[in-house]
Formats: structure tokens, C-alpha cells, sequence
């Protein structure tokens, strides 16, 4: 019965020519036409989607302080040229502008805990750029990670604190050139999920 219905259907099609033919098929078949649109449209999307995805080689989040389009620039793609790699397939994902200042609007700033919290709970944070009220908040949560077991070389820097969980790198040539008013202090998270590839940004920042 059912093949007898669409041979009918086909028949009709075939006797049917230009926008008639065009309007039956559309009259009929309008779900599944669509159907299979949005089958091929989500296809696309998601190849298109993994053809251009980056892979993540570093989480650097600037809180208290923030970087302007030169700096970001130095940060991100300065240091992936440093390590030879490439622009093109991977990346420095960068949480630019988190406030956590009592000074801050409460709003903002609770906004910032939230993604901070985010991206410690799925391990997509690696390296911090702080003020000293970030630093203070972060030691007391004790997110940071001794430095020394890092990397036993970074025992040898100035800015490192007696602690191991912290090092002032005002003095990196990237940030001195950026004009920062007050000290910059920078520590690791304890769960990073690439700490070789921070104790690598530490050199490089401090080169």
C-alpha cells in the first residue's frame, strides 16, 4: 500500500513541470526537507567548528591589573612564537579584566569570582597576573602552587618570594613597557593542567 502510494506520488511529480512540480514537492515534503537541512547544516557547523578549533596550550588570567592590545599581543602571541608554536592551530587563552577589589563594583566583581571558580573547577587555569590584593586572596584560598617544585631554576629570580607561591615580576621588560603603576606579582595554580608550559612563561617573561 505504501509503495503503491509513492509511486502514485512519483508519477504525479514527474507529470508536474517548473514551479508546480517545485510547490508539490515543497507541499509534501516540507518536514523532511527541513529535517535533512538542519542534519546538514549541524554537520557542517560542527566540522567547520573542529577544522578551526585551537588547542589551548596555556590559561593566563590577568586579575587586578589588565593588559592593553600591545601587552595582550606580547602575552599570548609573543610567547607562542617563543615556543615555536603556531598561531594558526594553537593559542594562550586569556581571562583579561577579572576584578576581585573590595573596591569593585560588587556585581563585577562576584561576576569574576564566578568565572575564576569556572575556570579552576575544569582545570582551564595555568598562570595569574595580580595586585597585591589578588595575591593576598589567592594564597588565603590556597590556590598557588610552590614555584620551586615548578621549576627548581626559578629559585635563582629576585621576585620570588621566601615562600615559593609568588614572585614580584614588576621588573619583566613586557611589564615595564606597559607602564604599571604598582607591582605585579605572579603565581601558578596548584592544579594547573600545563605546568611545564607555565614555568615556560615565567622565563619568557622575565627574559
Amino acid at each position: 500500500m505504501q509503495n503503491t502510494k509513492w509511486k502514485e506520488d512519483w508519477q504525479t511529480i514527474q507529470s508536474l513541470h517548473g514551479r508546480k512540480r517545485l510547490d508539490h514537492i515543497w507541499t509534501y515534503y516540507k518536514i523532511p526537507i527541513i529535517l535533512v537541512l538542519i542534519v546538514v547544516y549541524m554537520a557542517a557547523y560542527i566540522g567547520y567548528r573542529q577544522a578551526t578549533r585551537k588547542e589551548d596550550v596555556l590559561y593566563l588570567a590577568l586579575v587586578n591589573v589588565s593588559a592593553g592590545q600591545d601587552l595582550t599581543e606580547d602575552l599570548t602571541t609573543g610567547f607562542l612564537e617563543q615556543q615555536g608554536l603556531s598561531s594558526e592551530k594553537q593559542q594562550v587563552y586569556f581571562y583579561n579584566g577579572l576584578l576581585l577589589s573590595e573596591d569593585a563594583d560588587p556585581q563585577y566583581a562576584y561576576a569574576s569570582r564566578m568565572k575564576i571558580m569556572g575556570a579552576l573547577a575544569a582545570d582551564q587555569l595555568d598562570v595569574v597576573l595580580m595586585d597585591q590584593e589578588a595575591r593576598d586572596a589567592f594564597v588565603q584560598e590556597e590556590y598557588l602552587a610552590d614555584l620551586r617544585t615548578l621549576d627548581p631554576s626559578l629559585t635563582r629570580e629576585e621576585g620570588l618570594d621566601e615562600s615559593g607561591l609568588w614572585m614580584d615580576v614588576s621588573s619583566s621588560p613586557l611589564l615595564e613597557a606597559a607602564g604599571f603603576s604598582d607591582r605585579v606579582y605572579l603565581g601558578v595554580i596548584r592544579e594547573s593542567p600545563n605546568p611545564d608550559r607555565a614555568a615556560a612563561f615565567i622565563h619568557y617573561l622575565m627574559s
